[in-house]
């Protein structure tokens, strides 16, 4: 169990840091569009949606072991179904059209 979340807890800071710009003394930059980015409604239910969508090519959600669960292609003012998915946390990750990541941030599905 310790080795469970020890790996989870690596993994979410791998997966945060990912695409990110650092500063000389290696903290990651703040980018004004990650600020735009969120995702929404957090707890969510049945759906997500996803604002200051422009330039975000894909949508993933990852499970705490780092599994892909779901793939989404964002279309504007577009919910994207999560009923299928067990009650628990996941990480979404935001990726441009290029592949980069944008953001990385954590869902709790109710």
């Amino acid at each position: 169990m310790r080795l469970v979340l020890l790996l989870s807890v690596f993994l979410f800071f791998t997966l945060t840091l990912q695409g990110q710009t650092l500063t000389a003394k290696g903290i990651p930059a703040r980018s004004s569009i990650k600020k735009e980015l969120k995702v929404f409604p957090n707890p969510a239910t049945n759906f997500i949606q996803l604002q200051g969508s422009s330039k975000v090519g894909a949508i993933i959600i990852y499970n705490l072991v780092g599994r892909k669960i779901k793939n989404f292609t964002p279309v504007k003012d577009k919910t994207y179904q999560i009923t299928d998915l067990p009650k628990g946390m996941y990480l979404i990750q935001l990726l441009d059209f290029s592949g980069k990541v944008l953001s990385t941030q954590r869902l709790s599905k109710k």
